[in-house]
């Protein structure tokens, strides 16, 4: 005869809910720990109007860090930089999804980057219970430069080199860099820096084994923009080189595919576009099961 079942109280099934996300969550961050994670904060998610998502995004990573993750980010502040232009009677121009940087506008990103968003995410992390430290990639001669080809964009450079050492030795010590997407060029100059693109280059130079895309869409779509869109939670990097040789990517999703298929290409095991809107989407790829958002994967190499 089986025993009556138990009455449970609402504080005992809140409790037990727990207990099953760690009993889930325990093989991955044991799978995980020690291993390197480059994720990209993307500057519409870092929005002054998202400060609780902020929040969560900063806690995120300072959990990762304290269960063993090695941990960098990459930021943008595409919107912010934006703002700040217009303020300063700077209009903002774009060809092909990508800011055309002029001297004056080149100050405004530096700005932003080195006085705003840097400082603010480094000073959450910090406050969520993890050592995080700022790096530009003029640091160290992180970020190696040359300006983009035809000039149409000023002081945009192009990745020549990265070279990893002040990010090992921050990682190796137990800190999160938190990268501001600055570079310095063979000229001597400094130069703005696609914050996709730093990413993609950056996982590469560490060997990392995930790289994130935290932005303000849900990942990426087949059939994009019409009745028949569908959200593709795993995809190869095959499809991706389709997609960019077919033009089928929104301008401004273009620099993250091509980045995601260079890290790939450079023994990146897995990149991943996420929701950054979803508070703690970072916990759910990571930790989780089922994840969310689009993984890519190399099914070739795997």
């Amino acid at each position: 005869m089986n025993p009556p079942p138990v009455g449970l109280s609402d504080r005992t099934r809140a409790a037990q809910d727990k207990a099953r996300v760690l009993r889930e969550a325990l093989p991955w961050i044991t799978r995980w720990a020690g291993r390197t994670l480059v994720v990209k904060y993307g500057g519409n998610v870092a929005s002054e109007t998202e400060q609780p998502l902020l929040d969560a995004f900063a806690a995120d990573i300072a959990l990762l860090r304290r269960v063993g993750l090695r941990v960098v980010v990459v930021h943008g502040g595409g919107p912010q930089i934006s703002t700040l232009s217009e303020r300063l009677g700077l209009e903002p121009r774009f060809v092909d999804g990508r800011r055309v940087t002029d001297e004056a506008t080149l100050e405004v990103v530096k700005m932003v980057l080195l006085g705003q968003v840097n400082p603010e995410l480094v000073g959450r992390v910090t406050a969520a219970g993890a050592t995080a430290m700022g790096v530009s990639g003029t640091d160290g001669g992180l970020l190696t430069v040359e300006a983009a080809a035809g000039g149409a964009l000023g002081r945009v450079g192009e990745i020549v080199r990265v070279d990893p050492e002040v990010l090992a030795a921050l990682l190796d010590d137990g800190v999160v860099p938190v990268i501001a997407t600055l570079g310095r060029g063979l000229d001597g100059a400094d130069y703005n820096v696609n914050a996709d693109t730093v990413a993609g280059a950056v996982a590469v130079a560490l060997s990392a084994h995930k790289l994130i895309y935290l932005t303000n869409v849900p990942g990426l779509y087949e059939d994009f923009g019409t009745g028949d869109q569908q959200l593709l939670s795993e995809v190869d990097v095959s499809r991706l080189r389709a997609l960019l040789a077919g033009g089928e990517l929104h301008t401004g999703m273009v620099p993250k595919i091509e980045s995601i298929v260079g890290a790939l290409d450079g023994g990146v095991a897995q990149a991943h576009l996420l929701d950054g809107r979803v508070e703690h989407a970072l916990l759910l790829e990571v930790f989780t099961d089922e994840g969310i958002g689009t993984m890519v994967t190399d099914k070739e190499r795997a």
